[in-house]
């Protein structure tokens, strides 16, 4: 009886399929949500600190205009005044160091997740939105929650004062009361239309964000072809780079006009309510004149917490649009992301079962590629293919016939559209493709090499890796020390490409796909390649699965697969004379 892949993955674990996107709701509603489910009891204390050092401030105004009011108290007063101060500043200190100690643990456990959730993205996915769109979560998106986050007790503390300053008022006059509600009001539903506008040109500088960092990426990584050529050069900075630049300041510049056009209404609304007390209450003498001066005083009072809390605004606005982009990419501000952990690697147990594979099987497998820059994209199938222990594969075929997306069909890195991928008869599913995934090791074009070594458990043979070291010519330029590895050498791309294949090789799996491996080898190591590498991984029972386009080599292949428009064309027993670079 065949063992099954793998158990299904552990409740709770992020994966795409359980994302549920959030709807957009205000910044300080998620991240005030995000600070209660990871960190409850501080969230209480710094809003009971807030809370109290309001209390205190307000007290300061109060003990203000009763030593105004009563000379002779003014002794007994000052101590007062002495300990509400002290009491207001320890309280309002304490009220931001606890958050920002929830924050601090909040932002590092949202970067992980967002790590683990990139993990488990499918490759389709990451393919589709784009490389620049993950790290500018990673980069630009989490880091404004993090400064969100912490001005969060400020406004929680400001809008106490506020909020108390007003009911303060309400003790001294309801006729103060009235007006001043009366203009603020007006002042919040002006500047709330003047906000949207700026929050709205927050979102195009956002987006605009992304499209800079994919210049940006562009840059970095195609700067070998932007300094081959003048022409691409200059539109690349022009269209590139220049116009992205121009388009972010823009926005910036537009936001920023708004907020400061909201940010003048409040301070315009508290002069024209001072402008009534003063010039028109007072002559009128509604109130007398110690009581107008106290009101006058507060208000006064008022206008430092008032304006701190207009300058958050744009803060929240960032935030707000950094929580929608989190959102999409299945963040609920629950907590939930920072409690879980990844399942142990069940591939390391698995892995052992696996080794008796008899066959892998894609039938009917169809697929639609879209690399998310345009809208057109290949469509590979119907594939109908099977590989066994042991087997030497070629694939061969022109360019942008399907062999790339057809090595990561292979590989389970892509989930047919249509059909199904089979080992040994067993159906390969979300359950049981991480356990698929590791009968592979894997040099893909755009491979990446990471310096750390990793064995077919978990710490890789060093002998092994020395000979090897040697065996590809890279003795003198690669320095390992324990599992991990360093260059003493800038390495060239057939270079690397040695080094990626000797970190394959220590993994020691199963099947080796390799694509356009031999691409950038000079003879000698092209030669060592198809004449002693590929058979000894045949000889060792791996199963070899090689795109290819060096044809002198083909008839070492025990079968070569043509694509053709994403179809396999021909699968014939290697003959060297059948096939021609295409």
């Amino acid at each position: 009886m065949r063992p099954p892949l793998l158990a299904s993955p552990q409740k709770g674990f992020l994966t795409v399929e359980n994302i549920q996107p959030l709807g957009k709701v205000p910044a300080w509603q998620n991240l005030l949500r995000l600070l209660w489910h990871s960190h409850p009891w501080l969230t209480v204390a710094s809003a009971i600190a807030a809370v109290a050092g309001a209390i205190a401030s307000v007290a300061v105004i109060d003990c203000i205009n009763t030593a105004i009011q009563r000379p002779q108290d003014r002794t007994s007063l000052l101590l007062a005044f002495i300990g509400l101060n002290a009491a207001a500043i320890v309280l309002k200190n304490g009220s931001s160091l606890l958050p920002a100690y929830a924050t601090m643990k909040i932002v590092t456990a949202l970067r992980i997740a967002l790590c683990r959730r990139i993990l488990g993205t499918p490759l389709e996915d990451i393919d589709r939105r784009g490389a620049s769109s993950f790290l500018t979560l990673l980069t630009n998106d989490i880091p404004t929650v993090s400064r969100t986050l912490l001005i969060l007790p400020s406004i929680l503390g400001n809008a106490a004062i506020f909020i108390f300053g007003i009911a303060y008022l309400a003790h001294f006059s309801w006729t103060v009361f009235v007006l001043t509600v009366a203009a603020l009001t007006c002042a919040v539903v002006l500047h709330s239309v003047l906000a949207g506008k700026a929050v709205s040109f927050s979102r195009e500088a956002r987006n605009e964000i992304n499209t800079f960092d994919e210049h940006t990426h562009g840059l970095i990584f195609g700067i070998k072809e932007l300094q081959l050529n003048s022409e691409r050069r200059r539109w690349f900075r022009r269209d590139g780079i220049d116009g992205s630049s121009q388009r972010i300041a823009h926005y910036a510049f537009i936001e920023q006009v708004w907020f400061t056009a909201g940010g003048t209404v409040a301070p315009a609304a508290v002069a024209f309510l001072l402008a009534i007390l003063v010039f028109g209450v007072a002559p009128l003498q509604l109130l007398d004149t110690s009581t107008l001066s106290a009101c006058i005083l507060t208000v006064l009072y008022i206008i430092g917490p008032l304006g701190v809390l207009i300058a958050a605004i744009p803060q929240l606005g960032q935030g707000s649009i950094a929580c929608e982009r989190l959102a999409t990419f299945g963040f609920t501000f629950d907590g939930g992301e920072a409690d879980r952990v990844d399942p142990a690697p069940a591939e390391a147990h698995e892995q052992p079962t696996l080794r008796n594979w008899k066959s892998i099987a894609l039938s009917g497998v169809r697929t639609r590629y879209c690399d998310g820059t345009s809208s057109a994209g290949f469509e590979l199938g119907p594939i109908d293919l099977r590989v066994h222990p042991g087997e030497l594969v070629f694939v061969v075929g022109g360019n942008g016939s399907g062999k790339s997306t057809l090595a990561k069909i292979l590989t389970g890195l892509y989930v047919p559209a249509e059909g199904q991928v089979f080992l040994d008869g067993e159906a390969v599913t979300d359950q049981n493709r991480e356990a698929y995934r590791s009968l592979f090791s894997a040099v893909f074009t755009d491979f990446h090499v990471f310096n750390r070594l990793i064995g077919a458990g978990h710490d890789a043979p060093i002998e092994l890796a020395h000979e090897y070291l040697v065996l590809l010519g890279l003795a003198d330029k690669v320095r390992i020390a324990e599992q991990s590895y360093s260059t003493t050498k800038a390495l060239s791309q057939g270079q690397r490409k040695r080094l990626a294949l000797l970190c394959a090789y220590l993994e020691d799996r199963m099947v080796y796909v390799l694509d356009e491996w031999a691409a950038d080898q000079d003879p000698s190591f092209k030669k060592l390649f198809y004449e002693a590498l590929l058979p000894d991984l045949k000889r060792r029972g791996k199963c070899v699965v090689i795109i290819t386009h060096d044809d002198q080599y083909f008839e070492l292949a025990d079968r070569i697969i043509k694509l053709s428009d994403g179809r396999i064309a021909a699968d014939v027993a290697a003959q060297a004379s059948c096939f021609k670079t295409a």
